[in-house]
């Protein structure tokens, strides 16, 4: 998850709020005033073609993340700084764990959504290639541990230098049938840093098909609603077709 979860968080906290007007998507279906016309949708459109037997560990990343073609109404993608990039750079780090799989990384993307207005509005997507399916199989096997395994209330070191103990109030996994992909967990976790006064709401959505892990993240400083939810599952529903296409 890029530099991990709460550094990355904590950077983008005061688009938190911002999301709950800026993530539903077509279909999504909503009474309030989070399902306005404003909102980007995906795109009716939009499709990758399956990568053949010889594209690169970078080009299929690529091809399986969300692009501004998957959103209408304005909304954008746009490269985080190093998103293209895995020396320097931190795909899982939760409640301390030791994730032995960030070694076997070969690629990744990651890209944040912005609104119109060219504003974060609180998504990102990361696809990871690694070096093996074995190796991918293991690192969402990690991942799950992690969040299954974290003890409540207390805060926990991170592995990474410069990130702060984190506490984690909510620490919950569980896997969905409705995502494109089978191997698949949907996490959700309320953290907070030592020395802020900030609560972060997070849900996290991965898909792992051979050796492409698929990452969907929401972050959010006000607990996500059924609506928010929803349009972050939508938005991995759409990388997740083309990573079970691959």
């Amino acid at each position: 998850m890029r530099t991990t979860i709460t550094r990355r968080l904590l950077d983008v906290a005061t688009a938190g709020t911002a999301l709950v007007a800026a993530l539903a998507l077509a279909g999504c279906g909503s009474a309030g005033p989070a399902a306005t016309p404003t909102q980007p949708a995906a795109a009716a459109t939009s499709s990758t073609p399956a990568p053949s037997a010889t594209t690169s560990p970078a080009d299929l990343v690529a091809q399986v993340g969300l692009t501004d073609t998957d959103l209408a109404n304005g909304y954008t993608v746009k490269l985080m700084d190093g998103g293209d990039q895995v020396g320097g750079q931190v795909t899982l780090d939760n409640c301390g764990y030791d994730f032995t799989t960030e070694a076997h990384r070969v690629a990744r993307r990651q890209v944040i959504l912005l609104t119109a207005q060219g504003q974060p509005a609180g998504a990102s997507n990361e696809v990871v290639a690694y070096d093996s399916p074995d190796s991918a199989a293991q690192a969402l096997t990690q991942f799950r541990t992690s969040v299954t395994g974290c003890p409540k209330g207390t805060f926990e070191k991170s592995t990474v230098a410069g990130v702060p103990d984190r506490r984690y109030d909510v620490s919950t996994v569980t896997a969905s049938a409705s995502l494109p992909v089978k191997d698949n967990a949907v996490a959700t976790l309320d953290v907070s840093a030592k020395g802020s006064n900030e609560k972060l709401f997070v849900v996290l959505i991965f898909q792992r098909k051979g050796a492409v892990l698929d990452g969907t993240y929401l972050q959010m400083t006000t607990k996500p609603t059924a609506v928010d939810v929803a349009a972050v599952t939508q938005l991995a529903t759409i990388s997740g077709k083309r990573l079970a296409a691959a």
